[in-house]
């Protein structure tokens, strides 16, 4: 029988936006992505027009975060009709956009970004950042 994998990585990939650090305390819920664009791993979401369905984050409606799955069928994102997973509650990394540090308040943008500045954003209630980062890098957060 012909060898199935011949080429073995030196260390394990390192984490990546969507990906949930722990399964203890994640409470995932499963929505059809309606937009066209499809909803990139990591990033906010929000509910849909139809009842099981969902929409990347634009100001309203906060419902969770996409979490990383392998089972996709295109890239790094969920594509229009797929069942998107989404963490309502519990940790998740996802990519800072400002600089944070561990113990700040976690808040969404209008564009779907995450920061820590509640001012003319959504704030996530009772949720905070796990881990420091600096604008642009991988933050652990955990939403109660």
């Amino acid at each position: 029988m012909p060898a199935i994998q011949t080429n073995y990585t030196t260390n394990i990939p390192s984490k990546k936006a969507g990906h949930v650090p722990e399964m203890e305390q994640a409470d995932l819920i499963s929505r059809t992505v309606e937009n066209t664009d499809g909803i990139a791993f990591g990033t906010a979401v929000a509910q849909g027009s139809n009842d099981k369905g969902c929409i990347p984050f634009a100001g309203t409606g906060f419902l969770g975060v996409a979490t990383r799955d392998r089972s996709v069928l295109v890239g790094e994102k969920f594509s229009r009709y797929e069942s998107a997973r989404i963490l309502r509650k519990g940790p998740i990394t996802v990519v800072a956009a400002v600089a944070v540090v561990a113990g700040d308040p976690v808040a969404v943008t209008a564009a779907g970004a995450f920061t820590n500045v509640a001012t003319g954003n959504t704030v996530i209630p009772n949720s905070r950042f796990e881990t420091s980062a600096a604008a642009g890098a991988l933050a652990d957060i955990f939403i109660k």
